[in-house]
């Protein structure tokens, strides 16, 4: 089945640019707002994040690209 096809990040993609556009930037906006949360937690306590990152390790991001795909699906029936 086509649905099987390709990495979470692919299906991430085509939902993304076929769901809903408002339940996409809901999904997204959420995302974003978590994203500050976090910093701004970090920061307050004195955790450099940015500092103790080691950007050049690629991290697998499946986990999140699936949960994103399955909030913005069950929205989007």
């Amino acid at each position: 089945m086509e649905i099987f096809d390709g990495t979470p990040r692919d299906k991430f993609y085509d939902v993304l640019f076929n769901a809903n556009r408002n339940l996409v930037e809901d999904e997204l906006d959420n995302l974003l707002n978590s994203f500050s949360l976090m910093s701004e937690f970090c920061e307050l306590n004195g955790f450099d994040v940015w500092a103790n990152l080691n950007v050049t390790e690629i991290r697998d991001l499946s986990d999140l690209y699936i949960e994103l795909t399955s909030n913005i699906l069950s929205k989007n029936e």
